[in-house]
């Protein structure tokens, strides 16, 4: 299928790109949309909004009878559908509410799916429909999961009920080992309609957003995305199944825009959050159903300005101190899963020491990071320290923290042998080594065997790119190149239209995992 990416229009090799199998992602800060045209839809698909209650799925999908040839994205809220009769539909979100309009009436369908974030509630529930002129009244009532939800459909044409229960095998899931991927789903309305609007009661404050000073067309293009999974308050860590905020994924994503004038106000407030919430998340990974974790308060630090860090400078020594008995000993030692490569018990890592010395060195407490500098060093040079720490695509992330920890010719040894192990020929890395009894090549789904044993991330891939870049271009450069245009095809060729997704198969460049991540967009954002 062919889709044009309007807003890249100045960049002839993006602007117009064949896809195979696009799936369509329409965000707005309270809400969004995603669809899939080839029939592999996921229950994670459809139509989602936020309440102050949480998340909740409205529509499963919307079905156009005519073939789509062609799709135009716009923006990040809005994109056109071009269909083989030649009538064009527009669908878009605008302040809470979906939007369908076409230049003449079409043929749809629309299946309705009203649960909870996660639900996997199969049951025939009723919907109560009030149908009027040109709107049908929706009520919704779950008494089993004790939450109801009130929308309205308001068209032009004619839409008739069906009010029919089929059950519906959801391809996508069952592809990626989803425990559950056969739902009961309501066939509720259908008909010609030039025109349909779906509102949803009490959704969260709407975000106005911001203006974008950035000249860069596909820089822009990327923070466009960004701010796409911001919502007022927080960043999503990912659409369809990571809509929380995740710490680590919104602190580091921070870190990554440091340089960007136009996030200013959203870092302050956002800082502001982590600031006057330490007790209660310093050693936390999310707000809920989390896991203890040992960079959340690092990334804080390596977060904050000068000036923040000074206005701010005794609470931060406070929970240093009280990070320092949880966590540290002689040495940083880390309980089970508490590092981003949350599926494994790393008793230490390389990443997380370069963090501290980077937090010891912004807090100027120089002494103590010498003192650490050079015991770390020791034992790395008299390999008391894990091989299998240093030898991993997570020094790229140490060198992002704490450039000056070796020397340049000891980065660039490191680096070879990590290239050596773990580089991936279609311009990724591994996050293991190829080598290993351990090593997944193809992605295992909800079953997390390849997770962090094979997969390629992209966050990874793209900090990998900028560490290479800042120490010898001219040394990598096909390497750097490769690992651009594996992301860059991730971002506009491959699944979620215009979005990064979390990861790929080992063996292949692919889209899999979560199909739009936060850090894998702002990671890109930096690395370019």
């Amino acid at each position: 299928m062919l889709v044009v990416y309007e807003e890249l229009k100045e960049l002839q090799e993006f602007y117009k790109v064949k896809v195979e199998n696009p799936i369509l992602v329409l965000a707005e800060n309270n809400h969004w949309f995603i669809k899939e045209f080839h029939k592999k839809q996921s229950i994670y698909m459809g139509y989602w909004v936020e309440k102050k209650e949480g998340i909740f799925k409205v529509i499963s999908d919307i079905e156009l009878q005519e073939e789509i040839e062609s799709i135009k994205i716009i923006n990040t809220k809005s994109a056109e559908l071009y269909l083989r009769d030649g009538n064009v539909v527009k669908i878009y979100l605008n302040k809470g509410k979906l939007h369908l309009e076409s230049i003449k009436p079409f043929f749809l369908t629309i299946y309705f799916d009203v649960r909870k974030l996660y639900s996997v509630f199969n049951k025939e529930i009723p919907y109560s429909f009030l149908p009027s002129t040109n709107v049908f009244y929706i009520q919704f009532v779950n008494t089993e999961e004790n939450f109801d939800l009130y929308f309205k459909i308001n068209f032009e044409g004619n839409l008739q009920l069906i009010n029919e229960f089929i059950e519906e095998d959801f391809e996508f899931d069952k592809n990626r080992n989803a425990k559950e991927w056969k739902f009961k789903i309501l066939k509720a309305l259908r008909g010609y309609i030039s025109k349909i609007v779906v509102e949803v009661e009490d959704l969260l404050d709407y975000f106005g957003g911001i203006d974008i000073e950035i000249q860069h067309p596909l820089k822009k293009f990327l923070f466009s995305r960004i701010l796409s999974l911001y919502n007022g308050e927080k960043f999503r860590a990912g659409l369809f199944w990571f809509p929380q905020r995740w710490f680590r994924d919104e602190l580091l994503t921070l870190i990554f825009l440091n340089f960007n004038k136009d996030i200013l106000e959203i870092k302050r407030k956002i800082l502001n959050f982590y600031l006057n919430n330490l007790a209660e998340i310093w050693d936390k990974n999310k707000e809920e159903n989390f896991l203890k974790t040992a960079d959340t308060f690092l990334l804080l630090i390596n977060s904050l300005d000068n000036k923040a860090i000074k206005d701010n400078y005794d609470l931060l020594i406070k929970y240093l101190k009280i990070w320092e008995n949880d966590f540290k000993k002689e040495i940083i030692t880390l309980p089970p899963k508490s590092t981003w490569m949350d599926t494994k018990n790393r008793i230490n890592a390389f990443e997380i020491d370069m963090m501290y010395l980077s937090a010891l060195e912004k807090l100027n407490l120089i002494d103590e990071y010498k003192k650490y500098k050079t015991l770390l060093k020791a034992r790395i040079f008299s390999n008391s320290y894990p091989e299998n720490e240093i030898l991993s695509p997570n020094l790229f992330l140490g060198y992002f923290f704490c450039k000056s920890f070796f020397e340049e010719y000891e980065w660039l040894q490191y680096f070879d042998k990590i290239i050596e192990k773990f580089y991936l020929e279609w311009g990724g890395f591994s996050s293991e080594n190829k080598e290993s009894k351990e090593f997944h090549k193809v992605h295992t789904g909800e079953d997390p065997r390849s997770y962090h044993s094979g997969d390629s991330w992209f966050w990874i891939n793209n900090i990998a790119s900028y560490a290479l870049r800042e120490i010898s271009y001219k040394k990598y450069e096909e390497i750097i190149n490769k690992i651009k245009e594996a992301s860059l095809k991730n971002l506009l060729k491959m699944g979620t239209l215009g979005y990064m997704s979390e990861l790929s198969s080992a063996k292949e460049l692919r889209f899999e995992g979560c199909p739009v991540q936060l850090w894998s967009l702002s990671s890109l954002y930096l690395s370019i």
